[in-house]
């Protein structure tokens, strides 16, 4: 009975209102209580000792357990709880003000986009404006916002989305002051409602093509295929944005060398009307397509790095203040294959702080092992890589296999406990749930293949480098046949 009452006392409340505001910053949240403490969006006070409480005692500190649960509402309502849980009536009374705590949230996040999106907040407040019949006030901000679209370098959606707003309000005011019958910019608005369309369906049409080049799933693009045709009119296709989209999706629909060049040139002729957010993607279609040639064994590595040199040199490594690890790794092994050691030394510290937190460390000694590993120092190898944590599948993976090569490369003498690495990291890719049967073998054949030629190299076994090769060759899969290979010429 008792253990009963103790897990019903360490069991988890998931509710929605306190893991949305896990997710908040301190700014966020020191903003959300003054936003709470305004009598304009609440008078319930009961609430605002509610966020206070849950700020207090239950963010970043601890699970919501029904010790917890019982422990704030205490302090919110100022009354006690009999037992180990709060009684249905309790319940309900807690439950209503976390409700209405969750729908301040909500609003204080719309409140929040609105202002980040001066776009929808000056549409909504121009359409308020009309409904007061107060044209001149109307005049004077749309007036504004034109100034402001006209002083903007970079023609993306956004600011045609932004146009569209206007000229639909314009409109709107034409109408309602009576000059609709004398003058209308109709042009203006089927335009800006047209390079809107086109650019939100490209965009959706890069997403479809990605997705099919990595899953087994199809999709209906017959719509988007039409309206390609009308893209050849000159008023759109002279559009940049519209002419990096219409090369990157021909590379992805037919991955040629002559469309890789034709994009890199779209590019390099229209990029300074192009925001950053929208270049990153259009030179990660062209990462994209170098690794697959490389994989083909159609390209060396050299067009990979000089990519990603210049996404460096244009500050497009970082995303939304933060480097992707995956990409990050990518980076500094394109750097590495390519000879450019320094470089890639050089970037490693450049960008370690624009890793998050919890992988931060990890990341940095992964780089800096694969940096040592790939000058053949294997000791520096080692160094950084039995310091690296667990990262995500492709740094586990890529990690444990440089260490179990960098362990054959180091040893001098046969060591029992450098084959025991080896059947550790068997045994990891054999239990790991994340690998397909595939990978999984193909990882497995890798390992099996390491240990006998290990064996072999310090004249622990009995087979020879003949029996091996010819077993190796007749493998379907191996994660690196090549390497492997290599080995076996250097003992031969």
């Amino acid at each position: 009975m008792a253990s009963k009452k103790k897990l019903e006392s360490e069991k988890v409340y998931d509710f929605l209102c306190v893991e949305l505001l896990r997710k908040f910053t301190a700014r966020e949240l020191e903003e959300l209580t003054y936003f709470v403490n305004c009598q304009y969006f609440n008078w319930d006070k009961y609430v605002i000792k509610l966020l206070k409480n849950i700020q207090l005692h239950v963010l970043n500190k601890n699970n919501f357990t029904q010790k917890v649960y019982c422990n704030v509402y205490e302090k919110v309502f100022s009354e006690k709880v009999v037992g180990e849980d709060l009684d249905g009536v309790q319940k309900k009374r807690f439950n209503n003000k976390l409700n209405l705590l969750l729908s301040l949230v909500k609003q204080f996040l719309t409140i929040e986009a609105l202002n980040e999106n001066k776009a929808y907040s000056s549409d909504l407040l121009l359409q308020k404006i009309l409904e007061k019949r107060q044209y001149n006030l109307f005049n004077r901000h749309i007036n504004k916002d034109k100034k402001n679209l006209d002083a903007q370098p970079y023609k993306d959606f956004a600011y045609h989305q932004q146009q569209q707003f206007v000229e639909e309000n314009r409109l709107n005011y034409l109408h309602r002051s009576g000059e609709l019958l004398n003058k209308d910019n109709l042009n203006e608005l089927m335009y800006q409602t047209d390079i809107q369309y086109f650019l939100k369906k490209l965009s959706l049409l890069t997403t479809v093509l990605s997705l099919q080049n990595i899953t087994s799933r199809r999709y209906d693009t017959t719509s988007i295929d039409l309206m390609l045709s009308m893209l050849d009119s000159p008023q759109y296709s002279s559009h940049p944005l519209i002419q990096i989209y219409r090369a990157t999706i021909d590379l992805m629909r037919q991955a040629s060398e002559k469309n890789y060049r034709q994009l890199l040139t779209t590019l390099d002729d229209n990029e300074t009307a192009i925001p950053k957010s929208d270049l990153n993607g259009f030179y990660v279609a062209a990462t994209n397509f170098c690794a697959q040639q490389i994989l083909e064994g159609k390209f060396g590595y050299q067009e990979l790095f000089d990519l990603y040199r210049i996404m460096d040199e244009k500050d497009l490594l970082i995303e939304e203040d933060f480097i992707p690890v995956g990409k990050f790794k990518n980076t500094i092994t394109a750097g590495c294959r390519v000879g450019e050691f320094e470089w890639a030394s050089t970037l490693t510290e450049k960008y370690k702080d624009a890793v998050k937190e919890p992988i931060r460390e990890s990341v940095y000694h992964f780089n800096m092992g694969a940096i040592a590993f790939y000058q053949d120092d294997y000791k520096t190898a080692l160094h950084h890589l039995v310091r690296v944590d667990s990262i995500n599948l492709t740094y586990d993976n890529d990690c444990r296999v440089m260490l179990v090569k960098s362990y054959y490369e180091t040893d001098q003498e046969y060591d029992e406990r450098t084959l025991q690495i080896f059947r550790s990291t068997e045994k990891y890719f054999n239990e790991n749930q994340q690998l397909t049967l595939r990978n999984k073998n193909a990882y497995k054949n890798f390992i099996r293949s390491l240990i006998n030629i290990y064996r072999v190299r310090h004249r622990a076994t009995k087979m020879t480098l003949e029996n091996i090769k010819k077993k190796l060759e007749g493998q379907e899969v191996n994660s690196d046949k090549k390497w492997l290979m290599e080995k076996i010429a250097e003992l031969g």
